[in-house]
């Protein structure tokens, strides 16, 4: 909290049915950027087959993160500047229209058009629901409710696919988007009538329009944008519509060097008005839990966006088969997540809590590189409950850290903004690498497993369509193997990926957030002018 600012009311943490409000929108909030996270991952082989567009499947999820990565630390930035509530409501409102987009689209291209536009929404609702807690709770209790947030995150993230499974089935899969408006219109009204925020520091939203619009740092917005868009065009094309040796690609990828150096240089000039100040890059838990929520959050993606196909297209499953089947995963991603804050919060450890989990993690990722159409359901089902329990236990932790040593809500807005950037980032790249390296793995096994079938046909039928590619028994359950293989090849990316996040988390602060918070709350007691406290607030940066 912000000290000598406010009265001392404002600076009281709320109690009672006040927080239990904050908490319920919080979580209201949450449960709608879940829901539309996972809830298109078993709907894109039915969408991908309707549009004919196989190749396009790395952006339904790409258009969605690229903006959402673009778009993370400018709503930081916004959440500083403006009043955070009515942040948190415009973020509504534009990932509501995104999702009419997605769900009138008549074509690929708008469908991909909208998944943008709700991706810069889904940027401000998680920036909102980090940073809202700041004013909300003590650091001593913050694990505990930031898990409750995030667990809410995981129970719907688990329905999301079951939902869409349902809807795709029995409906259509434009529903999977309708749905998103009674959600939202909800939660606006809700946070509209009863979020109250006390305690927010004025310093900087009391700005002119004019100065908030200067430090909002537009060159730096547009140059970033630009370097992620070269950087997502490069991996989406190169290698599928366009060979990696070829013009398009290289200049890309240059294109992608040279701008994002520019951006370098530009924040580095700009100072603490940068969209990502050099200063926070300093603090070695901010950079190094960036960089584990890069390698962590692409993993995630991975799982989300690519296991549904071995559901439906290697073991023939319907959406709402692929759906349940997913939850062997998102459930105990659920529980990992839960419980890793409650552990945080008991002992006010939370290193250990990430270690573990990435040993879970690298155990539940390698055996998901076996499955074959031969692999029994136990043993998948295993393999995901041992993945979805580490990748939940574990990504939490670079936030928790960042609350630990940033102060005030500014500060933990903009950290956070940084952290998630990297994690969606990653989580964005995640997805046309992946693509490329499935698209790869059917060109390399369709004619090994199935001769006497085109693997650009199989490509442009879509993961539904194949029994509609060939009369022969044979020939179709070649097909299914080779599907399988094809996601396998994924499954070696997201283990390597679990591998190399492990030792990037060691380089984050240890710090037990218990003795952290109690050592803030006496030096707040006698900043409030209420009785007399002790103790003085850690050198963070020397530990």
């Amino acid at each position: 909290m912000i000290e000598n600012q406010g009265s001392i009311e404002d600076l009281q943490y709320p109690q009672g049915l006040q927080l239990a409000t904050i908490l319920i929108s919080l979580l209201l909030g949450t449960s709608l950027l879940a829901l539309d996270a996972t809830i298109i991952s078993v709907a894109t082989p039915k969408i991908s087959t309707q549009f004919r567009s196989l190749q396009d499947v790395g952006w339904y999820g790409a258009g969605y993160s690229m903006l959402f990565t673009a778009m993370t630390p400018v709503s930081a930035n916004f959440y500083k500047y403006f009043e955070p509530k009515r942040v948190y409501l415009g973020s509504i409102a534009i990932f509501e229209i995104g999702s009419v987009i997605c769900a009138t689209a008549p074509t690929s291209r708008a469908f991909i058009t909208g998944r943008a536009i709700a991706g810069v929404g889904a940027a401000g609702l998680l920036q909102g629901a980090f940073g809202i807690l700041t004013y909300v709770c003590s650091l001593e209790m913050r694990p505990l409710f930031l898990g409750g947030v995030v667990s809410i995150f995981g129970l719907f993230a688990s329905l999301g696919p079951v939902i869409g499974g349902v809807l795709t089935q029995k409906s259509t899969w434009r529903w999977c988007f309708w749905i998103n408006l009674p959600i939202g219109g909800a939660v606006f009204g809700l946070i509209t009538i009863f979020l109250k925020l006390h305690g927010v520091d004025q310093t900087t939203r009391n700005l002119p329009l004019a100065a908030k619009a200067k430090k909002l740092d537009i060159p730096g917005i547009v140059l970033m944008m630009a370097s992620v868009t070269c950087l997502f065009l490069a991996l989406q094309e190169g290698g599928i519509t366009k060979p990696w040796g070829s013009a398009q690609p290289i200049g890309l990828f240059v294109g992608f060097g040279i701008l994002l150096i520019i951006f370098g240089v530009w924040q580095w000039y700009t100072g603490e008005d940068a969209t990502i100040p050099v200063r926070y890059l300093r603090d070695r838990t901010v950079i190094w839990g960036s960089i584990y929520l890069f390698w962590d959050n692409m993993a995630s993606y991975i799982t989300i966006y690519y296991m549904p196909f071995y559901f439906q297209a290697a073991l023939n499953q319907s959406p709402l088969q692929s759906g349940v089947s997913y939850m062997s995963l998102a459930v105990p991603q659920m529980i990992g997540l839960f419980a890793g804050g409650g552990i945080t919060t008991a002992t006010g450890q939370y290193m250990p809590v990430i270690l573990v989990a990435q040993i879970i993690c690298v155990v539940g990722c390698g055996l998901l590189t076996t499955l074959t159409i031969h692999t029994r359901t136990a043993l998948w089902a295993t393999y995901m409950v041992i993945t979805g329990l580490g990748i939940g236990l574990g990504v939490n932790v670079p936030h928790i850290a960042i609350q630990a040593v940033m102060e005030s809500d500014n500060d933990i807005f903009i950290a956070n903004g940084i952290a998630s950037f990297f994690g969606q980032l990653g989580g964005s790249l995640a997805i046309p690498i992946s693509n490329s390296l499935l698209l790869k793995g059917l060109q390399h096994h369709i004619p090994k497993h199935a001769p006497g079938i085109s693997p650009i046909s199989v490509i442009k039928a879509g993961a539904l369509d194949l029994p509609n590619l060939s009369t022969s028994r044979t020939a179709i359950e070649g097909l299914r193997e080779a599907w399988a293989l094809s996601v396998s090849w994924v499954n070696i990316l997201l283990t390597a990926v679990i591998c190399i996040s492990l030792p990037t988390a060691l380089g984050m602060k240890w710090l037990n957030i218990k003795k952290i918070s109690k050592e803030r709350e006496e030096k707040r007691v006698p900043a409030l002018g209420v009785g007399s406290g002790k103790g003085n607030m850690p050198d963070l940066n020397a530990i």
